[in-house]
C-alpha cells in the first residue's frame, strides 16, 4: 500500500471536518448546534469506505458517480427535511431525522468523493 494511498482518506475527512468548523455546513443549512457534529461523524466513514472501495477495484469512475448521485440524495433529503421540520414548529421528528442523517450522509459523500478524487492509481 502506498502513502499516497493512506494519506487520502486522512486528507479527505481532515478538509471536509475544517470546511465545518470554519462554518461552511452551517451556511449550506445544517443546524447551528450540530453542523460540526455531522462532519465529525460521517467525514470519517465516507473517507475510509472510499479508501477500501478504491483499494479493491480499478472503477474509480463508478464510485464517482455513485457517491455523487449519494450526495444529490443526500442534499435533498437534508433539505427537505429541514423545510418539513420548520414548517411543523419542529414537531416532526421524522423530517428532523432526514434533516439530521441527510447531512451525515453528505459530508460522508463529500469526504468519500474528496478521497477518491486523491487516492492514487493502483500499478
Amino acid at each position: 500500500m502506498s502513502l499516497g494511498a493512506l494519506i487520502a482518506p486522512i486528507l479527505g475527512s481532515a478538509v471536509i471536518i475544517a470546511l465545518a468548523y470554519a462554518g461552511l455546513s452551517g451556511a449550506l443549512g445544517a443546524h447551528p448546534w450540530w453542523d460540526q457534529t455531522v462532519a465529525l461523524i460521517g467525514a470519517p466513514v465516507g473517507a475510509v469506505l472510499a479508501a477500501a472501495l478504491a483499494r479493491l477495484t480499478d472503477r474509480r469512475t463508478r464510485w464517482l458517480l455513485a457517491a455523487a448521485a449519494l450526495l444529490i440524495a443526500s442534499l435533498a433529503a437534508a433539505h427537505f427535511g429541514k423545510v418539513r421540520f420548520a414548517a411543523s414548529f419542529a414537531e416532526d421528528t421524522l423530517a428532523g431525522r432526514f434533516w439530521y442523517f441527510g447531512w451525515i450522509a453528505t459530508t460522508a459523500c463529500t469526504a468519500a468523493i474528496l478521497t477518491l478524487v486523491l487516492t492514487p492509481r493502483r500499478r
